[in-house]
């Protein structure tokens, strides 16, 4: 059955696309009235109810609707104190998407999205570079009985997987993991809101690029997703009882760059080899190359490591022990959640973490870890078998 909003979408559906800063100040004003009416229920502790604002301005031939439900990208980039995103959302360059799907008792928008050079206050370096090419993805998600998120009021950015992904690439590797990717999250509303950053997606703008939003996350679900050998489609899983969200991106493929896609598919390497860091902060903060006395001590500690000692300093998580195959590209990846102690994917290319072939524990260590220094390391250890799988097991230090 059609709601009122359907029925007045589909009577005021412009012909011909309208002027991006006047659509924008409609919402923006539609959202204005929404924020000043939600206000006074909050003082009253009253959960408000949704208000949906319809708008219709008469422009020569063309009519504009505007219908606002959650905040704009915009408004969500403001929230998080970040006003250079805030512009950039505001830009000709974002493509303002507002689609919704619901699966699993969720409500998934996609709100928008924009990529570009310098978008954002906060900088993302990896091994003490600046990485200022990237796409920002503004996500709303609710349930769709409008209870709460969660019973505390708090929704952890590891309860869903928000990440693009690119047809012709497997998605259990190229996602926002591989593409040094970022989140911001918050809740209001019973509406939980997530800016997703990662490198410039528009490199594969020649290909169908996805974004994915699944719940039991932070990692890749292969159950709520299939992926198409042949073709390299990637679709929702019609079978998957839960929630698994899949939006086609509008990017110009005009954008497509395969030097860049070469590069990257490189530097995924560079990532395996034990060395590779990515951190965010603000713009014009301390210098990454400055270590603090938990790199020192981190530092240290790694370099003492080896196959054949760890076990004299560390101490192996078995619970993280997983037995895994390489793929066709001969990459192994491993999601792991310990807790209090951090969670992430670890991943291996199997021809440069064991050159020789040779069986046994790779040297190439990788680790993570917090300004807590070694009582927050997790180090990601790789062991190849007789039978050409792959071990993975996580220590800490004793």
């Amino acid at each position: 059955m059609k709601t009122l909003d359907d029925m007045l979408k589909q009577a005021l559906t412009p012909n011909e696309e309208p002027d991006f800063r006047l659509n924008q100040n409609i919402l923006s004003k539609a959202e204005e009235e929404r924020q000043l009416k939600s206000n006074v229920r909050k003082m009253k502790k009253f959960v408000p109810a949704i208000l949906t604002a319809a708008i219709i301005f008469g422009v020569g031939s063309v009519s504009i609707y505007a219908a606002r439900k959650y905040l704009m990208p915009d408004k969500v980039a403001e929230k998080h104190g970040d006003l250079t995103l805030r512009d950039a959302f505001q830009s000709e360059g974002a493509v303002l998407i507002d689609e919704t799907q619901s699966y699993g008792g969720y409500n998934v928008t996609l709100l928008g999205i924009v990529s570009g050079k310098e978008l954002s206050k906060y900088q993302v370096t990896s091994d003490g570079e600046v990485l200022d090419d990237r796409t920002y993805a503004a996500v709303a998600i609710e349930k769709t009985d409008g209870t709460p998120m969660s019973e505390t009021g708090e929704v952890s950015g590891s309860d869903f997987f928000v990440s693009p992904l690119i047809q012709g690439y497997r998605p259990g590797l190229y996602n926002i993991f591989t593409m040094n990717g970022a989140a911001m999250t918050f809740e209001e509303d019973n509406v939980w809101y997530q800016i997703s950053e990662c490198d410039n997606i528009e490199m594969f703008a020649d290909h169908e690029i996805y974004m994915a939003v699944s719940d039991q996350g932070p990692f890749y679900n292969e159950d709520a997703y299939t992926f198409d050998e042949t073709t390299g489609a990637i679709s929702r899983n019609e079978n998957y009882d839960g929630l698994n969200a899949l939006f086609k991106l509008p990017l110009d493929a005009s954008k497509a760059d395969s030097a860049a896609v070469e590069e990257f598919i490189k530097s995924l390497e560079v990532q395996n080899d034990g060395s590779h860091e990515i951190s965010v902060g603000e713009a014009g903060a301390a210098d990454d190359e400055e270590k603090t006395e938990a790199d020192r001590e981190i530092e240290q500690f790694m370099e003492k490591l080896t196959p054949e000692n760890i076990e004299e300093y560390a101490t192996p998580v078995e619970s993280t022990t997983q037995v895994l195959t390489p793929d066709k590209d001969g990459v192994v990846s491993a999601p792991y959640d310990l807790g209090d102690r951090g969670s992430g994917e670890a991943v291996a290319f199997v021809e440069s973490s064991f050159p020789d072939h040779k069986t046994g524990m790779s040297d190439s260590f990788s680790c993570s870890y917090s300004d807590g220094g070694l009582d927050s390391l997790i180090i990601d250890t790789f062991t190849l078998n007789e039978d050409g799988t792959v071990t993975f097991k996580i220590y800490i230090p004793k």
